[in-house]
């Protein structure tokens, strides 16, 4: 094992005032609340793995990976780590506002137990890494946005080469080509057979990333295994969690949706490639409102490129409650090459004999960068329409080949 966790349990004593705590030091009665952030934690990560934590906020993930770090001690049971370990937990923890990019690497270093030669390789590949001028490196980190400081915390967090890395939604800051590499960057440590404890809301990455994950609820773990198993378990559970909520917005979404003749895209600051339209066509026409079960089907979905850089193409059949019904990516081609070049793509999916059930559906279609985990572009529940089955009194959301055997 590279990490593990015995028997972990992490409280915290909550004071409904500060003065509390004197009172209760005085006194010698407790003033305080306990809090329960985890409890039963006993799991191992194995070398070489790319184990996911997921979990709505507030569930103690972050509090789980602080202690896989160090950074903090739970309050029984313990923790073996096996290699070194570096970890990227909130922005810029471990930096000094007050002193410059340069001078808070050097720092990192040092805590590292580096020195002479081995420092100055340190300070250069982060530098290196990190794409920041010798200017912006200069300045006191307290200057620098929520992008340059993901910039040095992740390019220092991985300049030694670490054993184990443990990552906590850090790749959600930044810009999209500062994502990617960084992405980049944990695909090379895996390969290289590092372990990597990977936390993230991104369900996608979580399942394209993972082999193992573990759900964490209310500060224990509900669920652990394969990655697919739990991520599974965990959005069933979401939708049940917001059920209520889905049936009293229903109405007004629709009303949103049908009002909408445009995709609402949501490109990146420096998006790369870019979605430009989608168009679905039946026999009947462009388009088209209504489907029947099991008509023939083509979906369209046209991309402006920008620059040379290879990228993937996604599709998702979405219900109103924004439960997906069926996606695929160019990844999952039998050649999974991605598309390159300059200009206009048009690609094109068939779906001969559509065998969706009576209901309302609509499309989201998605822009990944060659690897298929960073989204460059997306356009999310576009293009409503409604499948009516006037052929089949089978109910659901579609029609499963099958044969009734009377066996008695």
């Amino acid at each position: 094992m590279s990490i593990r966790f015995n028997g972990i349990e992490k409280r915290y004593a909550v004071y409904a005032r500060p003065q509390d705590r004197l009172w209760e030091w005085l006194s010698g009665r407790q003033r305080h609340r306990v809090h329960i952030a985890l409890t039963g934690v006993d799991f191992d990560v194995k070398p070489g793995e790319t184990f996911g934590l997921i979990g709505e906020n507030g569930a103690g993930k972050s509090t789980l990976l602080k202690i896989a770090a160090g950074t903090i001690r739970p309050s029984t049971g313990a923790v073996e780590r096996v290699g070194r370990v570096a970890a990227l937990l909130e922005l810029g923890a471990g930096f000094h506002p007050e002193e410059s990019g340069s001078d808070n690497i050097r720092f990192m270093a040092a805590l590292h137990g580096l020195e002479g030669e081995a420092m100055d390789v340190f300070i250069a590949h982060a530098t290196d890494f990190s794409e920041l001028d010798a200017d912006t490196l200069a300045r006191p980190v307290k200057t620098y946005s929520s992008g340059m400081f993901m910039r040095l915390a992740f390019a220092a967090a991985t300049a030694i080469e670490p054993d184990v890395l443990i990552v906590d939604e850090a790749l959600s800051v930044g810009d999209l080509h500062f994502q990617k590499k960084s992405l980049d960057r944990i695909l090379r440590l895996r390969e290289r057979g590092a372990t990597v404890l990977f936390c993230s809301h991104n369900l996608y990455q979580v399942r394209s990333l993972c082999q193992r994950a573990a759900w964490i609820h209310g500060g224990r773990v509900q669920a652990i295994g394969a990655t697919e198993d739990v991520v599974t378990a965990y959005e069933a559970h979401e939708r049940r969690r917001y059920a209520h909520l889905r049936l009293e917005n229903a109405e007004k979404q629709k009303r949103q949706e049908a009002a909408q003749e445009k995709p609402v895209a949501k490109p990146s600051m420096a998006a790369l490639a870019k979605i430009v339209c989608l168009t679905t066509e039946t026999a009947d026409g462009i388009n088209p409102a209504q489907v029947d079960s099991f008509q023939d089907f083509l979906l369209d979905i046209e991309i402006e490129s920008y620059s040379d850089e290879p990228f993937h193409v996604m599709f998702a059949i979405v219900r109103p409650d924004k439960d997906n019904v069926f996606g695929s990516s160019t990844q999952f081609r039998a050649q999974g090459e991605p598309l390159r070049g300059m200009g206009t793509h048009r690609i094109r999916v068939r779906f001969p004999k559509l065998p969706l059930l009576s209901g309302e559906y609509l499309w989201s279609a998605y822009v990944l960068d060659d690897s298929g985990f960073q989204v460059i572009d997306m356009a999310e529940l576009i293009q409503p329409f409604t499948v009516l089955n006037e052929k089949y009194r089978e109910f659901g959301v579609t029609w499963l080949e099958h044969d009734w055997v009377l066996v008695e």
